[in-house]
């Protein structure tokens, strides 16, 4: 009976040897001269079948990450740019984006996290605008701005796209034509003209005594890539923060508007806007969302990262720098190959826990994890990582932070 007992408790000890070596050398990613000892962790896996969710420790780093890998031969998962609140001014932490989209109930939202980047704070009443491309359901609610290169999209056939873009739209009003710079943004550098439609919000929020506004009716909505509309001058005249109306748009200039163009705008009076994305496969985009730096390109690192990697003096992991690219801080990017599409959150500002990631670091673990082109999101304290509803990472803000868009995975709901 002893030797029975004995052989049972050798056996039990055993199986839980095998299952510790499971855990701890099964699921680790292979080790890499960038990573020497990394654990990865196995999360949700009864999620679906095309979702792959795992923690990746880097030890030598002192970074914990998060991941969401997507098989994009599964048909029935979507990648998917989201708009706090569906309107530009507006902010909303990412759980309540993805709750709020699943409550359409054609789609249910596996993963998110948080988006790019814009006004945080209120900034006199622009707390919500984005400062990138922004494409929701074909809709195009921004233009690429701040950084051309950092522009990741798909289109309806599922083929992901990646920056350079660019926008070229006019305006024709009587015999005059004006170029567009921009579409629901604040005055950024080199916005002359910006259109604002129903997704900005009520009103345009400009200076109300040094722009000059148009206010059309009789527009097309929504506004897209490839685009073609008539208008109606409903009034032109000096003052800002005009009412947007419900079926129409606003024209505001960011300063005192050509002689020959104000002739022309007279009430009543018919126009013209033509818009279109350029390279012309964009025009077909429809989601797509802008970050600030092209981390990955053609499976290489971004050659400017690499450049301040490498000349900065003993680079040291987790310390944080003035250098925004060099230091080691919270991060989100989103990538893909032609097999998936990959989200990943880096931790950081937590000493003890996870210091973060320098963007040169966050570009070649995206190459190890087999990325071949991705883009750098917002980080800091709006890095979050969501799955079925629940904040899995821990932000560096000690809770969740309102953001500006989200990007998600979704999949189709029975019907």
């Amino acid at each position: 009976m002893d030797k029975l007992a004995s052989a049972f408790h050798s056996i039990i000890f055993l199986c839980f040897i095998l299952i510790a070596c499971q855990f701890l050398i099964g699921s680790n990613v292979p080790s890499s001269p960038l990573n020497p000892d990394p654990t990865r962790t196995d999360l949700f896996n009864d999620l679906h079948p095309g979702v792959h969710i795992y923690r990746y420790d880097w030890y030598e780093e002192r970074c914990v990450l998060y991941v969401a890998e997507m098989d994009r031969s599964h048909t029935d998962l979507h990648f998917e740019a989201a708009i706090a609140r569906d309107q530009i001014l507006g902010k909303e932490t990412v759980r309540s984006a993805a709750h709020r989209r699943s409550q359409r109930g054609d789609r249910r939202v596996l993963v998110a996290i948080n988006g790019g980047f814009g006004v945080l704070g209120d900034m006199k009443g622009y707390g919500g605008a984005l400062e990138n491309l922004h494409i929701q359901d074909g809709e195009l609610m921004t233009q690429p701005a701040s950084d051309k290169e950092a522009c990741l999209g798909m289109t309806s056939d599922g083929d992901f796209l990646i920056g350079p873009v660019e926008m070229e739209a006019v305006v024709t009003a009587g015999t005059y034509s004006f170029p567009l710079d921009c579409i629901n943004q604040r005055f950024l550098d080199g916005c002359r003209s910006i259109l604002y439609t129903p997704r900005m919000g009520y009103s345009t929020h400009t200076n109300r005594k040094r722009a000059y506004e148009m206010i059309l009716t009789g527009l097309k909505l929504p506004i897209t890539g490839k685009y073609q509309s008539e208008f109606i001058i409903d009034r032109f005249g000096k003052g800002g923060n005009n009412a947007i109306p419900k079926d129409g748009a606003v024209i505001s200039f960011r300063s005192r508007i050509d002689k020959k163009l104000e002739s022309q705008l007279s009430e009543g009076k018919r126009g013209k806007i033509e818009i279109g994305l350029k390279p012309a496969i964009w025009n077909r985009a429809i989601q797509a969302i802008g970050g600030r730096v092209q981390l990955v390109k053609n499976g290489r690192i971004n050659e400017t990262l690499a450049k301040q990697h490498h000349t900065q003096n003993n680079p040291t992991p987790g310390k944080r720098q003035r250098d925004l690219a060099l230091s080691y801080e919270p991060r989100t990017a989103l990538g893909y190959n032609a097999q998936k599409l990959i989200l990943i959150v880096a931790d950081g500002r937590r000493a003890g826990y996870s210091t973060g990631v320098s963007l040169y670091r966050l570009a070649s673990l995206l190459i190890e994890l087999g990325v071949t082109e991705a883009i750098n999101l917002d980080g800091g304290s709006s890095s979050t990582f969501v799955v079925d509803g629940k904040v899995v990472n821990r932000p560096s803000g000690q809770r969740e932070r309102a953001v500006l868009n989200t990007v998600f995975i979704t999949v189709d709901q029975p019907r």
